[in-house]
């Protein structure tokens, strides 16, 4: 499909925060981000609110203060609380949901769960994010396996999915892995109906929803996929090493990468007792929901997401290009096009990505999709309109600095090359 336009249905307009100066509330006191910087980067690493820090440590210091009756009595019951709390919010019940350290990791367990060997096959698409396509990776030249990757691209119509997706699948096929919403193309994928083609095949599903907490409203119930992952760290804000594992009754069973004392005394158990890990990033994440629904809940995603394509809309503008997809794809998190085309290597991104830093105190993501580099920004409740003001300019200076150094490279090796 062509280029999404860069004027997308309903979006505010160019100069608008995405709901009006005096409708969206002044956030940035309640974290710890530099001064001075433009933090557009939510979507990588998240960032965690101080009085969720400061619940992290009130739950260090108790685990700390008596050790062993923290490990013994405490933490147990603690990780259930959370469970029986955070279960509710992903439309799913406590017993279904493992805490683990992030996504990735998820599908490390899920992986590990299942006896792959020679000839069986893995389908995933080319949003796959790279530490699980590396993942995947390992486990195909460990097993024998083989990954099937469905080309989508960018710019990419969501609805187009599916069919690709059930065309891949065949006899060998043992697992389906697709992210709810994709880390590089920040693409929103309609998860149920890939569910449901899997379900009919009798093949067993993965959703990678890595960044789907608290930047969508979720029932992972409803989607009826076997497996689910999420991370607590990115849109809802809680610290770092925060995220759940949810496995449906019906699917194979999972046990954690770090079997320990709770080995065969079922899912909870196992995944409550991982040998001794400090699990306090997950004992705030009902404090992270008592705070995503204080700050507006749905109306704050709403916001954010009005925000993220208006900002979007006005930096495509900016450069002469257009979205990665049809608007209705994203949620608080856009790709955009780049006025040229770059290489997508390391160097391209550590490149563009220090420009921005160094020459503009701004922090963005660089993602490659199918071989062409996309620039994505995040909205998150700290951001204004201001924040992103002549980030097209600023974007359009650091390709052109990456072109310019990737065209020096080039000339260098074929003349080394050459002698």
């Amino acid at each position: 499909m062509e280029a999404a336009s860069a004027t997308p249905p309903g979006a505010p307009p160019s100069g608008s925060n995405g709901g009006g100066a005096a409708g969206r509330l002044d956030a940035r006191h309640l974290f710890a981000l530099e001064e001075g910087t433009r933090h557009l980067n939510h979507g990588a690493f998240g960032a965690t609110p101080l009085s969720l820090s400061a619940e992290q440590a009130e739950w260090r210091g108790r685990m700390e203060a008596n050790p062993t009756r923290f490990f013994m009595t405490i933490l147990p019951k603690a990780l259930r609380h959370a469970a029986e709390a955070v279960a509710p919010f992903l439309g799913t019940e406590p017993e279904r949901l493992g805490f683990v350290a992030n996504a990735t990791e998820g599908v490390a367990t899920v992986l590990r769960s299942l006896a792959l060997g020679p000839g069986d096959q893995i389908v995933v698409t080319d949003h796959q994010y790279n530490a699980v396509r590396q993942l995947l990776a390992f486990m195909a030249q460990a097993t024998g396996a083989e990954i099937v990757t469905v080309p989508l691209g960018l710019p990419l119509d969501p609805a187009e999915a599916p069919a690709a997706i059930a065309a891949a699948i065949g006899p060998a096929t043992r697992l389906v892995i697709v992210d709810h919403v994709a880390s590089g193309s920040a693409v929103t994928f309609p998860v149920a109906d890939i569910a449901a083609l899997c379900r009919a095949q009798g093949v067993p599903l993965l959703i990678d929803g890595a960044h789907a907490p608290g930047l969508l409203a979720l029932d992972i119930d409803a989607i009826d996929a076997d497996y689910y992952v999420g991370n607590g760290h990115k849109w809802l804000m809680g610290p770092k090493s925060c995220a759940v594992l949810a496995v449906s009754p019906s699917a194979a069973p999972v046990h954690p990468l770090a079997i320990s004392h709770a080995f065969g005394q079922g899912f909870a158990a196992e995944f409550d007792k991982q040998g001794t890990r400090d699990m306090s990033a997950a004992l705030t994440l009902p404090s992270a929901i008592r705070l995503h629904e204080a700050l507006g809940g749905e109306d704050l995603r709403a916001a954010n997401r009005a925000l993220a394509l208006a900002a979007a809309t006005d930096t495509a503008r900016a450069m002469g290009t257009g979205l990665g997809a049809t608007p209705s794809a994203f949620q608080s998190m856009v790709t955009i096009g780049l006025p040229r085309p770059l290489p997508a290597t390391r160097e391209t991104f550590a490149a563009l990505s220090a420009h921005l830093s160094e020459n503009h105190r701004t922090e963005a993501a660089f993602t490659a999709i199918a071989g062409t580099v996309w620039l994505r920004i995040s909205a998150q409740v700290y951001n204004t309109f201001e924040d992103y003001e002549g980030l097209g300019p600023a974007v359009a200076e650091a390709v052109a600095a990456a072109a310019e150094a990737a065209e020096a490279a080039a000339a260098k090796a074929a003349g080394q090359g050459a002698g």
